[in-house]
């Protein structure tokens, strides 16, 4: 058994939704935590000429969800936005690993195991580089996939990795920014709204720099507003 064993009990709704490529990771604590948060990572650069084989070895429902302890604890270049975001969003001032003390690796794994977490694009991109700029038609069908499962899911508190990722889900169908809700941070990149999401609910959304630039840092910067967002608090404004 995995250290991130997820929550498969969403899958039967997931399998509806149309287009649906990924399942997203469900921690199992998600079910039980005060908030509901998802956090959204931009998407996938594949090079085209390994794009096919690349499109073979993601072609599974659970691959993108069993990738999360690699993610996590992985030294990788391929896992480093990643594990920059948990050191920001833990409070981390130092590298981890699985042979960190308990009480760094407990921190990890509890905030782990409450999140939801995918890409927002559903599918691979092609791309000469590290950063990739999605097709229309692509970007269009994970804002429909992606829409539903924040509400299969009744997510909160939504973290989004970068302008893009926060603007497509600002921009979903049926989703409407509610204004006066805005909160720019002092720290670029950094942003906040709340978003009627439809049925009289809403959800709060923030918007970080990607995890990989170097804006993004320090961590404890970030910190301070991931830890703030998720508590209620506006944190320090523009």
């Amino acid at each position: 058994m995995g250290r991130f064993t997820r929550d498969t009990g969403y899958d039967p709704r997931f399998d509806k939704i149309q287009g649906l490529q990924w399942y997203p990771y469900v921690g199992k604590d998600f079910e039980g935590a005060a908030q509901r948060i998802m956090v959204f990572a931009h998407n996938i650069p594949v090079r085209p000429k390994i794009f096919d084989e690349k499109c073979k070895e993601w072609s599974g429902k659970g691959a993108w969800a069993d990738a999360i302890e690699e993610s996590a604890y992985v030294k990788a270049s391929y896992t480093k936005a990643f594990r920059y975001f948990v050191k920001a969003a833990t409070g981390l001032t130092e590298n981890y690993g699985k042979d960190s003390r308990p009480e760094i690796t407990i921190k990890v794994d509890e905030f782990l195991r409450r999140i939801a977490f995918i890409n927002f694009i559903q599918e691979l991109v092609k791309s000469e580089g590290q950063i990739a700029r999605a097709e229309r038609e692509q970007v269009e069908r994970s804002k429909a996939v992606n829409r539903e499962i924040l509400n299969v899911l009744g997510i909160t508190h939504c973290i989004c990795w970068g302008k893009s990722v926060y603007e497509y889900v600002r921009g979903m169908e049926g989703f409407k920014p509610i204004p006066g809700t805005e909160t720019q941070y002092r720290k670029k990149g950094f942003a906040s709204c709340t978003i009627d999401v439809g049925d009289g609910k809403q959800m709060r959304c923030l918007k970080i720099f990607h995890p990989s630039m170097p804006d993004f840092l320090p961590v404890q910067d970030a910190h301070s507003i991931i830890a703030g967002f998720l508590a209620g608090n506006q944190g320090a404004r523009s």
